[in-house]
């Protein structure tokens, strides 16, 4: 009994064995058909992303390029603005001080109440030329043509009269002999002064150490302070946009700039930049400057 259907079976396949392998053919070709335009709009769909992934690559390229941009003439900014501030102002501030000097000597012993107004307007004069200084070395550092050891010596001294925490310097031999250029000495200087004015403002700490060395090519800065670190998996605060910018800007250097905290345990920055070949550079005292 259970033999009886496949032997119909395969008399009905003698039969017509053209017409069944004409279905099948069929079958194959419209399955095939049909992958084949499967297959194309996956392709499609492929070149679709690639475009708008190159896109967006040229777009963030672009980004990056303008904040660059954008840095260099805030520098370029800065330069010019100190300059004319040393130029005119500060000159004009020193002559007019000289002028109230000698005021002030002449009428010490025969125009009393002149000589104290003398010496209270010699007294603003000298607030003033303080407040200049004090923008001078906001808008660019005063040490800048002495080389990086003397820029950041200066600013580290001045952490520590503004804030009372321990700053220390450590520098590796032959720092000092490197050949930074001037954006780059710049790039550095500002990593340490942002970083400073965060451990002033945030991590309640009383010791920052900052160590200078030198190998394979790059300049590594590392700045570590004991205080109350943070998490770095936290969501940036919306508008803080300070270690943002300096990873930019060291990216344009070609840097890395890597920061390491916990709750509790201090943080580090460490800053990698490349350096040029040594070259002979003036070593003066950044006292000369203060």
């Amino acid at each position: 009994m259970r033999t009886q259907p496949s032997r119909r079976h395969a008399d009905a396949h003698s039969q017509f064995p053209e017409a069944q392998d004409d279905t099948v053919a069929a079958t194959v070709l419209r399955l095939t058909q049909e992958q084949m335009l499967v297959n194309q709009a996956l392709v499609e769909k492929i070149l679709d992303c690639k475009r708008a992934e190159d896109a967006l690559r040229a777009s963030q390229q672009t980004l990056h390029e303008l904040l660059a941009h954008q840095l260099a003439n805030r520098e370029a900014e800065r330069k010019r603005i100190s300059c004319e501030l040393h130029d005119s102002l500060a000159q004009n501030l020193l002559a007019l001080r000289i002028d109230i000097v000698l005021l002030h000597q002449e009428t010490a012993k025969h125009h009393h109440r002149l000589h104290d107004r003398a010496s209270a307007a010699l007294d603003n004069v000298d607030i003033t030329l303080r407040t200049v200084k004090h923008l001078l070395g906001e808008l660019r550092p005063a040490a800048l043509e002495l080389g990086l050891l003397a820029t950041l010596e200066t600013e580290v001294r001045k952490f520590t009269r503004a804030s009372g925490i321990a700053c220390e310097l450590h520098a590796a031999p032959g720092i000092d002999s490197l050949a930074l250029d001037e954006e780059t000495l710049l790039t550095v200087y500002r990593v340490l002064q942002e970083c400073l004015n965060n451990v002033f403002r945030h991590s309640l700490a009383s010791r920052v150490s900052v160590h200078l060395a030198a190998g394979d090519g790059r300049l590594v800065t590392t700045i570590a302070d004991n205080g109350i670190g943070f998490d770095p998996s936290l969501p940036r605060n919306p508008g803080s946009y300070g270690l943002l910018g300096l990873e930019e800007r060291v990216a344009a250097h070609g840097g890395e700039l890597s920061v390491g905290s916990a709750r509790g345990q201090g943080t580090r920055v460490v800053l990698a930049i490349p350096s040029n070949s040594p070259r002979k550079i003036f070593h003066g005292s950044p006292d000369q400057l203060e």
